[in-house]
């Protein structure tokens, strides 16, 4: 079966908002054993959205469109795809009242404009929304698939997963016997796809991808059908990587970091400079990081290094905040004054106007102390400011996790 996947909306096309709904469609779609020809993303104008439901039809099994599908004024998607199939649109009174009931449970009068939302394709079946105030609609007509849904991320995600989903299985090609998702973090994109590509030499059937992303890059293997191969295929990738994998399938960098200290007794802490916060807010996003995590301390000009991690007022001045001597003393003071096992700091370039810093943008420097002992590397980070402070956050979660799970730092690229 082909599929392709119309977005409408004015805003996807000015930037305004990212098409993830193309995104988690695709991810769905492949997992049934539909192949996604196209992607379309129109404007809300009612005569180029039915020429491009036109020629997605024209090419296509399966139309899937999202958005549109709300009360106001430039919601046209019912209109125009009746349009391009030359089909009436009916009132449901079914829907109507579920949309009643539902302004109802909220003590709140129905606009009339909601109304709208109650008016349904000839010959299509509604899609309850339960999630929100848009039904999706699902249209058979000439060998053809048409499925509306609301453009909404968590509206659409549900009807997919509870609806939609099982309408189409058994409609289907053969399913992906499945996938591996390994998350690397902290090497450089081409030195790991080469090594990947050697790793997976001589093994058939399956397919590898790589998502690079903010310091992280996630190899994704799948397979068609054979699931032997697949396993191989992870077998040997994970063999050649070794202890760059940091993560994999639904794990996470931060999760798994929480996890190591957790069971080793250990508690965190971090000094930051140029990520202002930022690395504290990663390990915080994960549920129970209470457990672990001491604190952080946002240290950015040399007075609130020297007043707040005693980083020596002589050593900023003589060799600038970006070195490693400085780093290891961050990471020292924030051991020190947080009271934590281990503590990790930052401290960089991320872009100009760094003031007297002479290193380049994008050079950043790491430390790290347990207390016996510490550690610096300084490295330049690709990317604009924000770039560099993201990538800056996944380099020190990955020298805090290879420490706490090997026992050593290694050398992180």
């Amino acid at each position: 079966m082909k599929a392709e996947i119309v977005a409408v909306g004015t805003e996807i096309l000015l930037g305004d908002i990212v098409n993830t709904n193309a995104q988690f469609l695709s991810q769905r779609l492949a997992a049934l054993g539909v192949d996604v020809y196209h992607h379309v993303t129109v404007g809300d104008n009612p005569g180029r959205m039915a020429e491009a439901f036109r020629q997605a039809l024209a090419r296509a099994d399966l139309v899937v469109v999202t958005g549109g599908l709300g009360p106001t004024e430039d919601d046209l998607t019912r209109e125009a795809v009746a349009s391009a199939l030359g089909l009436t649109l009916r009132r449901d009174s079914d829907v109507e009242e579920g949309l009643r009931a539902f302004f109802r449970s909220m003590g709140r009068e129905m606009s009339s404009a909601n109304l709208k939302q109650a008016d349904v394709l000839e010959g299509a079946e509604t899609i309850p929304a339960r999630l929100g105030t848009a039904p999706g609609q699902w249209l058979e007509r000439e060998g053809k698939i048409i499925v509306l849904l609301p453009g909404v991320p968590h509206e659409m995600r549900d009807m997919v997963d509870i609806e939609v989903k099982g309408r189409l299985s058994g409609r289907t090609g053969p399913a992906v016997a499945g996938s591996v998702s390994l998350l690397v973090a902290a090497r450089p994109e081409s030195e790991l796809a080469e090594e990947v590509l050697e790793a997976l030499s001589g093994v058939d059937g399956v397919r590898v991808s790589f998502r690079v992303n903010e310091g992280r890059i996630e190899v994704k293997l799948s397979s068609g059908g054979d699931a032997d191969a697949l396993a191989e295929a992870a077998r040997r990738v994970r063999e050649r990587l070794g202890r760059w994998v940091v993560a994999e399938g639904e794990e996470t960098l931060e999760g798994n970091l929480g996890d190591a200290l957790r069971s080793r007794g250990l508690t965190l802490a971090v000094a930051e400079s140029l990520t202002g916060g930022m690395l504290g807010e990663s390990i915080t996003s994960v549920p129970g990081s209470s457990d672990y995590f001491r604190g952080g301390i946002i240290a950015y000009d040399y007075e609130a290094k020297e007043r707040l991690l005693g980083v020596d007022r002589s050593l900023l001045e003589a060799r600038g905040a970006v070195n490693e001597e400085v780093a290891e003393a961050m990471a020292r003071g924030a051991r020190e004054r947080l009271g934590a096992d281990i503590a990790v700091a930052v401290s960089g370039v991320a872009g100009p106007g760094a003031g007297a810093e002479k290193e380049p943008p994008g050079t950043v420097a790491f430390g790290l102390c347990d207390g016996d002992r510490s550690f610096a590397w300084k490295y330049r980070l690709p990317g604009d400011r924000e770039t560099v402070r993201r990538i800056a956050v996944t380099v020190a979660l990955t020298i805090v996790y290879l420490y706490v799970r090997d026992g050593d730092t290694g050398h992180v690229r």
